[in-house]
């Protein structure tokens, strides 16, 4: 099996040897974690956990469009799993779908940012997931979507891992699958940093009017009704009103600076809580190498299915975030279950950048002794 390198303390990178031992120790220290969240975390990182058990006890159905948490939680009590076993699935599901994420990537070590990078999406998976919550079920979809990458029916695959989710435990999952096809599926100019801006703006503007006609309400009445009975002594991070307003304008504008200050989390960055600071500088760093590595790709008109549809999904998932998410430490926490996908993507088009390296270096070779002209 394949080895993917950690950085060495002396040279680019560990032997195979070397760096299987980090990762299985690492990997170990991570499940023990899981297992005894209870005494290891924070009290506020279990809230979700005491929800779902009081509601395993009492919740007597499953139905489409439902109660979220009575979905998840008859879904672990139909599984007859107790705490332990549920952080171990959820656990096993993201750190697995991470590692196969790095190792389907098809690079065969990772730089040392690369792995910082690596073993905090690990830890915050952990946190995050490796405990009862809904995180545990997209961690599973984004599983499923990682092992059939190859499938030719990968695109009905992830929809239909999209569609059950938003029938069942997060509905504003159907806002987000709607543009993730429209920039998979229409012309390469769309993917464009230019273009995403604009579909982005399209997208605020039909959802606040959508939400005008049918609530009568704002395009953040969702994040308002959630932060209503917060206090931001209580959250660090509430996402707010940028500007006043009221209106379809207003309403747009704002959603565009939140999810400029998920691009740039200097929210979270500027907290004051060492844990959302480090999340934010880790946040930025992923997004920024990810985007700008996929942008700097010659494929970029025409990348490998499943790169093209990871960019479409994460592309859209941020711009739905930034409607529904109430503050910025449940945006982190939401990214950490797709966290495998933007690895992929950070670390797939790096591969592919070194790969065509050698093939230019070989062209260029062939022509000149052809006798015809190199081309820079």
């Amino acid at each position: 099996m394949r080895i993917v390198k950690v950085p060495g303390l002396i040279g680019p990178s560990a032997s195979p040897g070397v760096s299987a031992t980090i990762w299985v120790l690492l990997l170990a220290l991570l499940c023990f974690v899981a297992v005894a969240h209870e005494t290891v975390l924070p009290a506020k990182f279990l809230l979700d956990e005491q929800v779902i058990l009081e509601r395993m006890v009492t919740v007597s159905r499953f139905e489409a469009f439902g109660d979220s948490f009575d979905n998840l939680a008859w879904t672990l009590r139909w599984l007859g799993a107790g705490t332990a076993g549920i952080s171990l699935i959820g656990f096993f599901a993201s750190t697995v779908g991470l590692v196969l994420a790095i190792w389907r990537s098809g690079v065969t070590s990772l730089t040392g940012t690369e792995f910082l990078l690596a073993c905090f999406w690990l830890v915050a998976q952990t946190v995050y997931i490796g405990m009862p919550s809904k995180e545990i079920v997209i961690s599973l979809a984004v599983l499923v979507i990682l092992q059939c990458k190859d499938s030719r029916f990968i695109v009905v695959i992830f929809t239909a891992c999209v569609a059950l989710i938003a029938v069942f435990f997060r509905t504003y999952w159907a806002i987000t699958l709607a543009p993730a096809l429209l920039l998979y599926f229409g012309p390469a100019v769309l993917r464009k940093p230019l273009s995403l801006a604009f579909v982005a703006v399209v997208l605020f503007a039909c959802v606040a009017v959508n939400f005008r006609i049918q609530y009568g309400e704002t395009l953040d009445f969702a994040r308002q009704m959630v932060n209503e009975s917060r206090y931001p002594n209580e959250v660090g991070s509430l996402i707010v009103q940028i500007i006043p307003g009221g209106n379809i304008v207003s309403d747009v504008t704002n959603a565009m600076l939140i999810l400029g200050t998920f691009l740039l989390p200097l929210p979270l960055v500027l907290s004051g809580v060492a844990t959302q600071t480090i999340g934010g500088i880790c946040t930025f760093f992923t997004l920024a190498l990810m985007f700008s590595r996929y942008q700097g790709r010659r494929a970029v008109a025409a990348p490998d299915r499943f790169g093209k549809l990871c960019f479409c999904f994460i592309v859209s998932f941020l711009a739905t975030q930034a409607i529904f998410e109430p503050d910025y430490g449940s945006f982190l926490r939401h990214l950490s279950p797709i966290s495998p996908l933007m690895l992929y993507l950070l670390l797939s088009s790096r591969s592919e950048r070194e790969s065509e390296a050698p093939r230019s270096s070989m062209i260029r070779g062939a022509r000149s002794h052809s006798g015809q002209p190199a081309r820079g």
